[in-house]
């Protein structure tokens, strides 16, 4: 069965960290988390056959209301989407997500026997910013189906407290253009790239050449995360790239009271 009594150690620490997050922010009633894990040993058809490497812990309000379940909801959304290697929509629950990619990996593995290495993935959640009207989540996952190597990424997942649905990057902001502006002279002077010339200019490979945020922007007490993962604007072997803003010095570009 799936496995959600939480570590006791491991809930201390997140309630303390939470905490910690608010001494800086407008709110008066945090959110308490805990984790929730699941493996494969929640698969009833794993107990007798060799079946995919799965290992994931997501965050999860305790609080019992709608507002919570909705974070919740969003939270296991996005995992699911992480295991949904054959790219079709519908929603699902974290237990479905993962009976689904074990039936993929079931598959090739009955058509390949010998040739096949186990499909694996691994979801971790932390807890990196939490004020009035918005927390940040990281999810840092790997998935392996093959191939020559898996593929590890950043997703920052940041909610609205007061509905518990996800917000989009663009509602984040009240002035996108000038903090996008701002993020890009940021960019050019960490990565050498005079402003004259192509954004492009030391290998880095924008879509039409034109310098963009990316879909993966965090938060944490201090700063303002631009996260890329791999493929996005660089190739594999670079590895993800990160540029870290001062929030003091953005704030005033986004909707949300950042600070």
């Amino acid at each position: 069965m799936i496995n959600t009594k939480p570590n006791t150690y491991l809930k201390l620490i997140f309630i303390f960290t939470i905490l910690l997050s608010l001494y800086n922010c407008d709110t008066k009633e945090a959110l308490t988390f805990e984790k929730e894990n699941f493996t494969v040993d929640a698969l009833s058809s794993c107990k007798n056959i060799d079946c995919a490497s799965l290992e994931i812990n997501l965050l999860k309000v305790v609080d019992e209301n709608p507002i919570s379940e909705n974070i919740n909801k969003e939270i296991e959304k996005v995992a699911c989407s992480v295991l949904n290697i054959d790219e079709i929509q519908p929603e699902v629950s974290m237990k479905q997500a993962m009976q689904e990619f074990n039936n993929s990996y079931q598959k090739i593995s009955n058509e390949f026997p010998d040739e096949i290495v186990p499909y694996e993935a691994d979801i971790n959640c932390e807890l990196r910013f939490q004020c009035k009207s918005m927390v940040s989540i990281l999810m840092d996952s790997y998935v392996f189906t093959g191939g020559a190597h898996g593929y590890g990424s950043i997703t920052y997942i940041n909610i609205n407290t007061k509905t518990g649905k996800r917000i989009p990057n663009k509602e984040l902001f009240k002035n996108y253009e000038g903090f996008k502006n701002h993020a890009e002279k940021v960019f050019r002077s960490q990565n050498k790239i005079p402003d004259n010339t192509s954004i492009n200019n030391t290998g880095f490979f924008f879509e039409n050449d034109t310098f963009s945020l990316p879909e993966n922007i965090g938060f944490t007490d201090t700063e303002v995360i631009l996260h890329y993962n791999p493929y996005e604007i660089s190739s594999y072997a670079e590895g993800a790239v990160e540029l870290k803003l001062n929030k003091e010095e953005v704030a005033s570009f986004f909707a949300i009271n950042v600070l």
